[in-house]
């Protein structure tokens, strides 16, 4: 069983040796997921009473920035996420470049860390559709895959999805309990305009999470559900 407390002591030791760099991938993450979030507002406008043109002209722009923000989270973000697990993954190893965050967009791993990426959002998001929970138990079911994913970015989307199942089979409570932990910090955070949130907070919580996943590996190789040669693929890379 592990707790709260050390893994996030071993999370600050990791933190303090790749500080700098672990701010820029979390502020790199940051950036690319707000490109995509166009948005269209018009307000005060009495639809009843536009004619066809006049409506094309609004919801054409709509339609079009709808499409371009699934696109920026499909392509772009999703891969940073997957490059960002496996840069907090590395500098338990040994100090990581900022670069690494990039690492998906290689030939031979984008286009299936995309796909993967997209099939969990996918699933949870009809999961959610039947009521908010489902929607939450589903994303913390998925919790594992962008790591999986950092360690072997060409596993099948149906093996990682069924991984990270086993491995957080009877820890989704831990997990949740374990992200609640970090509210105390964001609501400070508050107060310093997400200063601290940016420059501390989320960068620790990244590595704690990281720090979940190694002893969930190591949980699931001791009770045989993967094979040490499924995973350590580049990560060390």
């Amino acid at each position: 069983m592990w707790s709260r407390e050390s893994l996030k002591t071993d999370a600050s030791i990791t933190l303090k040796n790749c500080f700098g760099n672990s701010i820029l991938v979390c502020l790199i993450l940051t950036v690319a997921g707000n490109i995509g979030n166009f948005t269209v507002r018009f307000n005060d406008i009495n639809f009843s009473r536009l004619s066809l043109g006049q409506l094309l002209a609004i919801t054409v722009p709509m339609s079009i920035a709808s499409i371009l923000t699934i696109l920026v989270k499909i392509f772009l973000t999703n891969p940073l996420s997957v490059g960002s697990s496996h840069f907090f993954l590395s500098s338990r190893i040994r100090p990581s470049r900022v670069e690494q965050v990039g690492f998906c967009f290689k030939s031979g791993r984008y286009g299936n860390v995309c796909k993967t990426i997209f099939m969990m959002n996918l699933f949870i998001s009809l999961w959610s559709l039947l009521f908010v929970i489902p929607g939450i138990y589903k994303s913390y079911q998925y919790r594992m895959v962008p790591y999986l994913l950092a360690e072997n970015p060409e596993m099948d989307y149906r093996r990682a999805l069924e991984l990270s199942t086993s491995m957080m089979d009877g820890e989704k409570w831990n997990a949740f309990v374990l992200d609640l932990s970090f509210i105390g910090w964001y609501l400070i955070s508050i107060f310093t305009c997400m200063i601290l949130a940016v420059l501390y907070v989320t960068p620790y919580q990244s590595h704690t999470n990281a720090g979940l996943y190694i002893l969930l590996r190591t949980r699931a190789i001791d009770n045989g559900l993967v094979n040490p040669a499924e995973l350590y693929a580049v990560v060390n890379q």
